[in-house]
């Protein structure tokens, strides 16, 4: 593994402050945020706006590690049930739009689009 790529994901697994078992989730991520990144190669341009003539939306764009409130769709809760779960975002999963979470609650990831972001969390 490429020695940048791992330094990167160590930062984000730790600033995250997850375990060691999460380091595919991290290096996943740090993927996608270096395939995103300006290249002093290509005039300070990302490489998909270049290939694409595109401009490159970054609105999507989240902090590893930071709590989210995942939507609970209504054939999986009852009516007294909340109607949303306490996640951590761990990426994003290709092919599917949407985003990856923890449930610690659970213990699994899940794929959900429908999340509520609480960044400012993690900027404090």
């Amino acid at each position: 593994m490429n020695m940048s790529l791992a330094e990167r994901a160590r930062c984000l697994r730790l600033n995250a402050g997850f375990p060691k078992n999460f380091w595919a989730d991290a290096v996943s991520m740090t993927c996608y945020l270096i395939n995103r990144s300006p290249r002093a190669s290509l005039g300070g341009k990302v490489a998909e706006e270049v290939w694409t003539c595109n401009v490159v939306d970054f609105s999507h764009l989240r902090i590893f590690g930071c709590p989210a409130y995942v939507h609970v769709p209504g054939d999986e809760r009852s009516k007294l049930d909340a109607k949303s779960k306490k996640c951590i975002f761990l990426g994003y999963k290709k092919g599917v739009k949407g985003y990856k979470f923890w449930d610690p609650v659970a213990r699994k990831t899940m794929i959900n689009r429908d999340a509520i972001f609480d960044e400012q969390l993690m900027l404090q």
